[in-house]
């Protein structure tokens, strides 16, 4: 019954439709009306106010980066962050701008996203400042040949990977090198490089870093310490660019046995032992230890 009804009544306005002048462009017309009104609620709004509101790359500016980065992290994040997507009137659009510029392995954080007139934002970063370079021994594929490809991954302070394409081979001098045996890394750029020891030595790279330059630290090796039952069982040295010093540091900063001098201790030692000149006479490596509490051990020499 009902089905001949509905029948009836799309008879009935088809007739009245026909028989009204007109009535079928009428017809059509509201038609369109009701389906371009729904069309721009649902969809063309969305689209005009991305058009107008969007954010664009030349009204992006961010904090000028650092010379060790080569890459243009604005550029990078706007592409692949897709933030041409972004309209500045949705509330979400600073929220969504700083949590794109996060997921770069060169930015460790966002302190502010300001948006001001002319549709202009402008973006407070952190950048990642690189530390130490890890040198790392890699196995050739092929165990015939028994080739071992060697190489430095460079991190920052927090222990974070940083992008290898960004460094030179000339680059890799201007920071502490780590030695320790098997360091490789864990995960890949922009995640922690997954290895304690690794921890460890870059607080003693960030402990000595304004000396670096200065003195002509670069090494630090990183030894397995059998003899101690204190909170780490990683022992530190460090070596000068030109090799002629030797510094036997002990355990990390903060990280010191009973008995053993603190860091502040043995970095006021270290600065007055490297600050004697080098004997003329001999091409001998000048050793000194300054793990010991009382007085300081004596300096000796070795053979190179």
């Amino acid at each position: 019954m009902d089905k001949a009804n509905n029948q009836d009544l799309r008879s009935k306005i088809a007739f009245v439709v026909q028989h009204i002048p007109g009535g079928a462009l009428l017809f059509a017309v509201f038609t369109l009306i009701v389906l371009g009104y729904f069309g721009w609620y649902y969809y063309g709004a969305e689209h005009l106010d991305q058009a107008l509101y969007s954010l664009r790359l030349e009204k992006l500016s961010v904090t000028p980066q650092p010379d060790w980065i080569k890459t243009k992290v604005a550029d990078e994040v706007y592409r692949n962050g897709r933030l041409d997507r972004i309209s500045l009137l949705d509330p979400r659009a600073t929220a969504s701008i700083a949590q794109a510029f996060e997921t770069h392995h060169w930015v460790r954080t966002t302190s502010r996203v300001s948006k001001s007139v002319g549709e202009k934002v402008a973006v407070d970063l952190i950048y990642r400042r690189p530390v130490a370079m890890i040198y790392v021994e890699k196995q050739s594929n092929d165990p015939q040949t028994g080739d071992v490809q060697a190489g430095f991954f460079p991190i920052d302070n927090e222990g974070t990977m940083l992008p290898t394409g960004d460094f030179t081979k000339d680059d890799v001098r201007k920071y502490f090198i780590i030695y320790a045996q098997n360091a490789h890394p864990a995960g890949d750029i922009g995640l922690p490089y997954g290895d304690v020891r690794i921890m460890e030595a870059l607080s003693l790279c960030e402990f000595l870093e304004k000396y670096r330059e200065p003195y002509g630290l670069e090494v630090i090796e990183i030894h397995q310490d059998n003899l101690t039952s204190g909170p780490s069982p990683w022992s530190l040295s460090a070596f000068t660019r030109d090799k002629r010093r030797e510094i036997i540091w002990g355990h990390a900063p903060r990280l010191e046995n009973s008995g053993e001098l603190p860091a502040d201790e043995k970095l006021k030692r270290l600065l007055a032992w490297l600050a004697q000149p080098l004997p003329t006479d001999t091409n001998e490596i000048q050793t000194i230890d300054l793990r010991h509490s009382g007085s300081m051990t004596p300096v000796s020499a070795r053979g190179r």
